[in-house]
């Protein structure tokens, strides 16, 4: 690939951060639709996916979207510190 078809490191991280929201985005539905059906380890594996994925949003720079995101959207005791 020539240098001018590569994406700028600020492209990709721009990428990875709408990534990180979607997924994140993602996850809290999941966890919104389909908590009745899931057993405390499910729930507890989904939480901690969650919790991961708003650590990976903090770090490339999306902590205004996903703290509207927490805010619309509550999940367990972790988001008490965003």
């Amino acid at each position: 690939m020539r240098s001018q078809e590569m994406p700028s490191s600020g492209t990709t991280q721009g990428l990875t951060k709408a990534l990180f929201v979607k997924r994140l985005e993602r996850l809290i539905r999941l966890r919104r639709e389909y908590s009745e059906d899931l057993n405390p380890l499910g729930l507890r594996l989904l939480d901690r996916a969650i919790h991961s994925t708003y650590q990976d949003c903090i770090d490339y720079g999306a902590r205004s979207e996903v703290k509207e995101l927490i805010a619309q959207h509550p999940v367990p005791e972790w988001d008490r510190d965003i």
